[in-house]
């Protein structure tokens, strides 16, 4: 396991089952213009399409869906098949507002950038579900976190990449400009392309490699700018949409969503197995049967849950391992120790002095 992977070569998530990636699913139209891009580029259509099930009629419907196996299917597809390393960085920046649908159309139509960040965490999976977005207060900052839910291989770099780039194209649709005071936090090694992408964005904002997680980082006071296509009645409209859509999602296919989201929510107060299964109206039993059908179990997902945490703790505080131990709710230090080398490969202690002799080099 790589301590700080290549950009194309993320850090492995635990393995799931190979279920989810026939669950967890991606508007097609994402789909359709990669394809797009692609093929503009030379590359033939029915060598990108090999081997995905993906038909040209899918790619054409404005409201089909595409699982994350075919997503990943073609973007190994487009990785192969295209040599630019940016391809990812590139696809994400051409991401309008109006590529998301009624989210874009709400984002867009909101009275200031924080009720449009809002609303795009709030109704991100009727676009797609491969990622958890979580936007809370920190120092005197607005932080929009993306988590990975799924482990993509190869692809889950071009998603998060992609991801990170259009949050910028939107800040641009909705602003005007890249704002001032934002900074942005990414898990791999700095791209040996990242200089050259100065062309695409001029006013680009300053990018820390090699952190613990992926987020973007606002000041405050950036949440109020007002926004210049604010309709009130518009974005009624288009939130309404909105919650219909997500309405239609399969609500049987997201239990370990769920119980990612209710852990993430309870931070760093973790509900214990009984509470999740109250909250999800199942009983204890009948909720542990749940996750053993999907392959996984509540310790799992907690784990999980718990080493996102302890990163940002080990890499963002001065708290000692084992005062950082007792606030995830481990039983001791040790047991935290062997969670976390089981998960990262190394040490707690270790994993801090080499992220903080990273972050001084930046």
């Amino acid at each position: 396991m790589d301590h700080h992977p290549h950009p194309n070569s993320p850090r492995e998530l635990p393995a799931e089952p190979e279920r989810e990636l026939d669950k967890l699913s991606a508007n097609a139209v994402y789909a359709a213009l990669l394809v797009e891009m692609l093929v503009q580029q030379g590359i033939p259509l029915a060598e990108l399409l090999a081997g995905t099930h993906i038909t040209v009629d899918a790619l054409r419907s404005l409201e089909a869906r595409l699982t994350a196996r075919q997503y990943r299917a073609l973007i190994e597809n487009a990785l192969r098949l295209c040599p630019d390393p940016a391809l990812g960085f590139k696809f994400g920046f051409q991401l309008k507002l109006s590529t998301h649908g009624f989210l874009g159309f709400a984002a867009m139509s909101a009275a200031s950038l924080g009720e449009a960040l809002e609303l795009a965490v709030k109704y991100c999976r009727t676009r797609f579900d491969f990622f958890a977005l979580e936007i809370f207060e920190q120092g005197g900052c607005v932080i929009l976190q993306v988590d990975e839910l799924l482990n993509m291989g190869r692809s889950s770099a071009f998603l998060l990449e992609s991801v990170m780039a259009s949050f910028g194209t939107m800040s641009i649709n909705l602003l005007g400009e890249i704002p001032r005071g934002v900074s942005i936090k990414r898990t791999c090694d700095k791209p040996p392309y990242f200089e050259a992408m100065e062309d695409w964005f001029p006013q680009r904002a300053p990018v820390h490699f090699n952190q613990s997680v992926n987020q973007l980082i606002f000041q405050k006071s950036l949440m109020q700018r007002r926004l210049n296509l604010s309709d009130p009645l518009a974005r009624q409209l288009a939130e309404a949409q909105c919650q219909r859509e997500l309405q239609t999602i399969q609500v049987d296919d997201d239990l370990l969503y769920r119980v990612h989201r209710l852990l993430k929510e309870a931070e760093p107060n973790y509900p214990k197995l009984d509470e999740v299964a109250s909250r999800l109206y199942l009983s204890s039993r009948t909720f542990k049967r749940r996750l053993q059908a999907e392959g996984t179990t509540f310790q799992s997902i907690l784990d999980r849950v718990r080493m996102h945490q302890a990163k940002q703790l080990l890499t963002g505080s001065r708290q000692s391992v084992d005062a950082i131990a007792s606030a995830l709710g481990y039983s001791d230090a040790s047991n935290f120790s062997r969670a976390f080398r089981r998960c990262e490969g190394m040490t707690p202690a270790r994993y801090r002095r080499e992220h903080v002799n990273n972050n001084q080099q930046h």
